[in-house]
């Protein structure tokens, strides 16, 4: 072995005493003169560098950082330090290394580019424009350096210097369509669209594939697309780009705003022949189209419409769903149905078709039907209350309120205070509480819901009723069903509902006088109220009027069993 190969054996051992011990000093003095020499910080340099191209930064940071210890004036060893930091998320220290780098090479555009990311990941938004605008001195027109200019100008809120800083590069838009685009983004924020659209024009010019907008622009290009003046520049735009589906979806916003349902059903055909436009957002703009429908004509043009879509979006359930509120608003509402169960079955279950499924089946009376489809949602929502809460509403109209409980106790557990059906769960609580005799749970339900809405006619009538016939807080009932009788002076419910009250009170004779009136009202006659009419009679003396009252419950639907007892012995049986 020769003596060359023998220092060089020494050497690598050397190195890898150095890696074991961290570098965190050089204890020897062979260690000192060999890492101050240029040969030696060159190895260490070289070294840290394989460590970085395999990606082990770990070992690369140990590397240089020992060697940034003798070596503090090496730009390219603090900007590579910076990088490795970086790479280990440890982004306060690849700042401090890349702040260094750039103070010892200011002139070096790599180390002030990286710099100013830095500072901008670091929100140091003010140092971060001195730093690149130090740089644009040196080329005013380089577009890194202006698109970071731009980005930082845009978060400090100062939109007409980030287009500033854009336009200095404008000669490199060919290469750089991301300027175009954050020109766009500035020019719609600053509700400029005719100057955006001029932009993205550029981008067409560039490539006809290219969309003149991103999909997240469009939603507030489509806010400023109502304006006369901008709908010139769109038909003119479109006699230039037919095939662009997006000034199709803004020119029909216009059309929109003036009404004009016949234009609105042209542009979005033409829409959708642009194959890169997105099927939500045709769905998004037809359903605000389809509010436009005010007469049978303007129906069969959208069910025409509705019929193309499926025919071209035969795997998006949107537009079956979209067929089914057409149908639906036509009251059309078995048909709507047909289309909505389509929609929830296809693909990914949608909670919002499930839930809307279900409120139909209720306006349908089809109790069954809300309770198997309400169950057949939650095996895909287990966790949405509102579908608890109609399983519940369904299972106590079925009769069954043990089930109905249980899943009205399941959805309140998962309600949030701001969700719109908060009142309707607290009130369908309180009835099924009374149902299965849980009294305090139902008052405390009922209290709920008043204490947010004292005015609700469901709340006051049943809860005064259900007081009633406790006999308990008969000043507290008296005061809730008096509400609804004075807002609603002929509506027999509410005026059984307090003349019971008033029986319950012993004040016979008041409460015949507003059973007279409930009697009276045809729609709301019932065999509960007859009963009661009757019974009033009776404590009156009135036995032959009482009997006659309670011969008449006895015809109506739901006739109470005792009352064959009462008109057979002539007097109010309890039991």
């Amino acid at each position: 072995m020769t003596q060359q190969n023998i220092g060089l054996g020494l050497f690598r051992r050397w190195l890898l005493l150095l890696l074991f011990v961290g570098f965190s000093s050089l204890v020897t003095a062979q260690g000192k003169r060999l890492i101050q020499s240029k040969a030696g910080q060159e190895a260490l340099f070289q070294e840290g560098m394989r460590h970085y191209i395999k990606e082990d930064f770990s070992e690369a940071i140990l590397v240089w950082e020992s060697l940034a210890s003798v070596v503090s004036n090496e730009p390219a060893l603090s900007f590579y330090l910076a990088k490795a930091y970086l790479a280990e998320k440890n982004p306060k220290s690849a700042l401090v290394h890349a702040r260094r780098a750039h103070e010892l090479s200011p002139y070096s555009l790599d180390y002030g580019l990286f710099f100013a990311e830095q500072l901008l990941a670091d929100r140091q938004i003010s140092e971060a424009i001195t730093c690149l605008t130090k740089l644009s001195q040196y080329d005013e027109s380089h577009p890194e350096v202006n698109l970071l200019l731009a980005q930082a100008y845009l978060w400090s809120e100062q939109g007409a210097l980030a287009l500033q800083a854009l336009d200095r590069a404008d000669h490199y838009v060919g290469e750089y369509p991301a300027i175009i685009r954050t020109k766009e983004f500035i020019l719609l924020k600053q509700k400029q669209l005719t100057s955006a659209l001029k932009a993205g024009q550029r981008l067409l010019a560039l490539d006809d594939e290219e969309q003149l907008f991103t999909w997240d622009q469009m939603d507030v290009a489509w806010d400023l697309s109502q304006a006369d003046s901008v709908q010139t520049d769109l038909r003119n735009l479109q006699a230039q780009y037919p095939a662009q589906g997006q000034l199709a979806l803004l020119l029909t916003n216009g059309y929109l705003h003036q009404k004009n349902f016949d234009s609105c059903i042209i542009q979005l055909r033409r829409a959708a022949e642009d194959h890169e436009v997105l099927p939500s957002m045709v769905a998004q703009v037809t359903m605000k189209v389809f509010e436009l429908i005010d007469d049978p004509i303007k129906w069969e043009q959208a069910n025409q419409l509705a019929t193309h879509w499926l025919s071209i979006y035969p795997e998006e359930p949107r537009f079956l769903a979209i067929q089914g509120d057409l149908f639906v608003s036509a009251s059309k509402i078995e048909e709507g149905q047909r289309f909505y169960l389509r929609a929830a079955r296809m693909g990914d279950p949608k909670y919002e078709v499930w839930a809307r499924i279900i409120q139909l089946d209720f306006e349908l009376n089809a109790i069954d039907s809300a309770s198997v489809h309400a169950l057949e949602a939650l095996k895909a929502f287990p966790r949405q209350g509102f579908l608890n809460f109609q399983l519940g509403f369904a299972r106590y109209l079925q009769g069954n309120n043990t089930d109905a409980l249980k899943y009205l106790e399941i959805a309140r557990g998962i309600i949030k205070p701001s969700d719109n059906w908060n009142m309707q769960l607290f009130s369908m609580l309180g009835d099924v509480y009374h149902a299965v005799g849980r009294s305090k749970d139902s008052d405390a339900a009922f209290d709920k819901v008043l204490l947010l809405n004292p005015t609700d006619e469901h709340v006051l009538n049943n809860y005064s009723y259900y007081l009633s016939l406790r006999k308990e807080q008969l000043v507290k009932a008296a005061g809730m069903s008096k509400q609804l009788v004075d807002k609603f002076p002929k509506e027999g419910t509410y005026l059984d509902t307090y003349a019971w009250v008033l029986y319950q009170q012993g004040e016979f004779a008041e409460a015949l006088r507003y059973l007279d009136r409930a009697v009276a009202d045809q729609e709301s006659q019932s065999s509960a109220v007859w009963e009661h009419h009757g019974d009033a009679l009776f404590r009156l003396g009135r036995i032959r009027e009482a009997v006659s009252s309670w011969e008449k419950a006895k015809a109506l639907p739901n006739a109470n069993q005792n009352l064959d007892k009462k008109i057979k012995m002539r007097q109010i049986v309890e039991n």
